[in-house]
């Protein structure tokens, strides 16, 4: 497993069910244990993969199926191999982010890795790659892109207001990346976005904590696109969580804000398929 110890990583063998740190006879060192969070309603089909690929990861102690209010098989799989079911508080859709805080809530890790659960392709390298610079202590959070150009709202919407709020954040590849892990304590310290927003959120108000933030290229993702009518909400919540902070943080005025998000809701997100990624 990943091992911290003044800055560098090393490959140890670890048993996943410590108490908080597990420390090493080595002076100044400990093991950190890692949460895998993800968030889930009616993916019967990926379930099962996702958790068994999470649980071999390296240092991963639990794995965290937060439900949205399944009518399928999700929970009853989730459970049969292993995974912690937590049902969602609220279930109104989209609920991400109720999802993404219940989860941090009821976590038990150093670290916590959230990602999606349609990922066809995962692997335990997607969870060590995230936690890696972690682990190292080169960063407090962690912000994963991978090898796909970015979509539609990431490009029409998210990246041109950061570029005109937040410009230290415009270096994001791919800013709405469902792929992040951070430090548990971090995540008690910010208000999550209820919906699509929450993603771009965290990235904000993590920038803003002065919290440090590096982006790992975790490879090819291969995962299910979204139908044109979720991706044109997706833009509306992602457009309104950006402007609500750059109001909070005195970089705009309320009135210009509110104009610009009702135009958001008439932007041609150029999709002809009727589908596509974020």
């Amino acid at each position: 497993m990943l091992k911290f110890t003044s800055g560098t990583a090393q490959l140890i063998s670890c048993s996943p069910f410590y108490g908080d740190f597990l420390y090493t006879a080595f002076p100044n060192s400990i093991i950190m244990k890692i949460s895998v969070i993800f968030p889930s309603k009616n993916r019967e089909d990926y379930v099962k993969r996702a958790v068994k690929t999470a649980f071999k990861a390296e240092c991963v102690m639990e794995v965290i199926i937060v439900d949205g209010g399944s009518q399928d098989r999700t929970i009853e799989i989730a459970k049969k191999h292993g995974a912690k079911v937590i049902v969602q508080s609220d279930l109104t859709y989209p609920g991400k982010g109720i999802a993404m805080r219940d989860g941090a809530y009821l976590s038990r890790g150093d670290i916590l890795v959230y990602l999606d659960i349609d990922i066809k392709n995962i692997t335990p390298e997607f969870i060590e790659k995230l936690a890696k610079p972690l682990i190292n202590g080169e960063a407090e959070f962690v912000k994963g892109c991978f090898e796909r150009s970015a979509g539609r709202v990431t490009e029409l919407v998210a990246k041109p207001l950061l570029r005109m709020f937040y410009p230290e954040l415009a270096k994001f590849k791919q800013p709405l990346s469902g792929e992040i892990a951070g430090l548990r304590k971090l995540f008690y310290k910010v208000d999550f976005e209820r919906g699509w927003g929450v993603d771009v959120g965290l990235l904000i108000d993590f920038h803003n904590f002065r919290a440090r933030i590096v982006e790992k290229d975790v490879g090819y993702k291969d995962h299910d696109m979204k139908p044109l009518h979720a991706l044109t909400d997706m833009a509306y919540e992602v457009a309104g969580t950006i402007l609500r902070r750059a109001v909070r943080d005195r970089k705009i005025d309320t009135q210009w804000a509110e104009k610009y998000l009702k135009e958001v809701r008439t932007l041609d997100l150029g999709i002809e398929s009727g589908e596509g990624f974020a």
